[in-house]
């Protein structure tokens, strides 16, 4: 288990014994966010200190410091394989960076307000954003563009989280609902294999830093249903 906190730190706690393992002092603000890798042997950490950070879990060291966003960071998320990191911002932006060349290789101008969540597609070909502009976006990250804009919060959107096989996914809000979305991305991904013959790439990791091409405002699907925290 790991947790990080308003106390700058880091904690990594080993639920089978209910252990503490270790900590790291990571920031110099909250932080906000962080995630093990795949293989758990990293972590990434994202803080009100604009600032994400990679770190060693075998010698608890930081390896790397991305420091491109202006505003804090909110959220941060491993790519599916392991290679990349990415994180939403109050700086309106998402931003994905490859661990290997430690280089930024792509920045989305997201949405109008805050960053609150992102969450990778299980291929990783796909990402899903949501913001306190009451909105939840999904990023074609092969050609570097949105895909479809969801109204359905009435408030911020406060998180979103791919199902395993990627076939749904879930964005929470401000207004106590959990909204449960077909992402029709798995048929939309076979069209594509069935038109370029098997071949299509993850994430682009050479040229120029992507920025957001168009703004597609026609819904992807109505969710399927909705679970309201208030009764």
């Amino acid at each position: 288990l790991l947790s990080g906190s308003d106390d700058k730190m880091l904690k990594v706690f080993q639920l089978q014994d209910r252990k503490f393992m270790f900590s790291i002092n990571a920031h110099s603000h909250w932080v906000k966010a962080a995630e093990f890798s795949p293989d758990t042997r990293l972590i990434a950490s994202g803080s009100e200190d604009r600032t994400v950070k990679l770190w060693d879990m075998t010698s608890k060291n930081m390896i790397s410091s991305f420091q491109d966003h202006s505003q804090g960071v909110n959220t941060v998320r491993f790519h599916p394989d392991g290679t990349c990191v990415a994180a939403g911002s109050s700086d309106k932006s998402i931003k994905i960076w490859d661990i290997r060349s430690q280089r930024l290789i792509q920045h989305y101008d997201a949405h109008n307000e805050s960053v609150s969540g992102i969450t990778f597609h299980p291929n990783g070909r796909y990402l899903v954003s949501s913001s306190c502009d009451s909105t939840v976006k999904v990023w074609d990250l092969r050609q570097g563009h949105i895909l479809y804009t969801l109204y359905g919060h009435e408030g911020a959107a406060n998180t979103v989280n791919f199902s395993p096989s990627g076939d749904y996914f879930t964005s929470s809000g401000n207004d106590s609902v959990v909204m449960i979305w077909k992402s029709n991305l798995n048929e939309f991904e076979q069209e594509l294999i069935d038109d370029f013959g098997g071949k299509t790439s993850v994430l682009p990791t050479s040229g120029p830093v992507k920025k957001e091409q168009a703004a597609v405002t026609k819904p992807l699907s109505k969710p399927i249903d909705s679970t309201h925290g208030k009764k």
